[in-house]
């Protein structure tokens, strides 16, 4: 009986540190500049009256930051917060992140999504998607930067994130 309960907490403990070390926590804090493309915007005042202003909605800023675990180094999975300032409006957003790195070396390119609701004075939540690529330099074991641009689609507008991050 001890030598079949030994034997299965080796077992188990072996199981455990090989699960273990392939999903890991991380974390990436980043900013980028929304470029707008396109200026229509649903625009919903205090009076609920709704009208488009074409001409309302400017360049952006965000800072975000997000928390995950990452597979084999390769695949994230995160959810994050970001706040958002339109010149005019400022909010915030809730998302989830998926992001794919597709190597291994000191230079890589990664891909990244992000779907989530934005939540932007004056305007009801609206979804937004975000899909960005670029490149991950690592500068150290566990801290890389990463260089993205994109598109972004939020309130009815397209936008172009340029975007800096440090990832841990």
């Amino acid at each position: 009986m001890k030598k079949t309960l030994l034997i299965c907490v080796l077992i188990y403990s072996y199981i455990n540190t090989q699960a273990q070390s392939q999903i890991k926590y991380t974390a990436k804090v980043e900013t980028g500049y929304h470029f707008i493309f396109a200026r229509l915007l649903k625009h919903m005042p205090e009076d609920g009256v709704s009208y488009h202003r074409p001409h309302g909605l400017s360049d952006g800023i965000d800072l975000s930051f997000v928390n995950g675990i990452s597979f084999r180094n390769n695949l994230r999975l995160g959810l994050g917060v970001s706040y958002l300032d339109y010149k005019q409006m400022d909010g915030y957003a809730i998302f989830g992140d998926l992001e794919y790195l597709t190597g291994k070396r000191k230079v890589s390119p990664v891909f990244n999504m992000k779907i989530g609701k934005s939540y932007v004075n004056d305007i009801s939540d609206n979804t937004f998607v975000d899909f960005t690529g670029g490149v991950e330099y690592k500068v150290g074991k566990k801290l890389s930067l990463q260089y993205k641009v994109g598109l972004r689609f939020v309130h009815h507008s397209a936008f172009l994130p340029v975007r800096i991050g440090a990832r841990l």
